[in-house]
């Protein structure tokens, strides 16, 4: 079986990162022989001058575009995941994220309107998803933001996310 072959293949269809796990125990191979695929696979890119490489980290990989590529896309963003999205979506998916884990109860108490819907739409793209129950009557779900919302913001962690008050020049704006 060719490996490197499926590997790519893999990654370029599927939509976001793709946990070593799938690789290791689909293909039977260690963690180790898979980083060592990955690394013939972005020699192979290198030399033959393509635009990407894959970027993987301990648990997961996908696609990304070499550094000098970046830097000229910067005119040419192609169509986002977050583009289409409402501005109640919006504000329900920045609720998310700085509040996680974050029930629907207290994402509608900080919007000042029902946001059923717009989680809905969040989660089908991909962008939040169920993250546990809090241990409260009635067991409402909590949200968090997933790893395709990381890769898409290309952050590493939550904790890269812009302090709010930074955009706040005078402590009284924000009343």
């Amino acid at each position: 079986m060719n490996y490197k072959k499926i590997i790519t293949s893999i990654l370029l269809v599927s939509d976001g990162a793709v946990e070593h796990s799938y690789f290791c125990d689909n293909f039977d191979i260690s963690k180790e022989e898979l980083f060592v695929y990955f690394s013939e696979i972005n020699n192979n890119l290198i030399e033959s001058d393509f635009g990407f490489k894959i970027k993987y980290n301990d648990k997961n990989s996908d696609f990304s575009t070499i550094d000098d590529v970046t830097k000229e896309l910067i005119d040419f963003k192609p169509p986002s995941i977050l583009r289409g999205l409402s501005t109640p979506a919006l504000e329900t998916l920045s609720i998310v994220a700085y509040e996680q884990p974050v029930t629907k109860l207290k994402v509608t108490e900080i919007r000042g309107v029902e946001s059923e819907s717009s989680l809905k739409t969040l989660e089908s793209r991909g962008l939040i998803e169920k993250s546990g129950v809090l241990d409260v009557p009635g067991s409402p779900h909590q949200y968090s933001t997933t790893q395709l919302f990381l890769e898409k913001l290309d952050i590493n962690s939550i904790s890269e996310l812009p302090v709010l008050g930074d955009y706040f020049s005078d402590v009284h704006e924000e009343e």
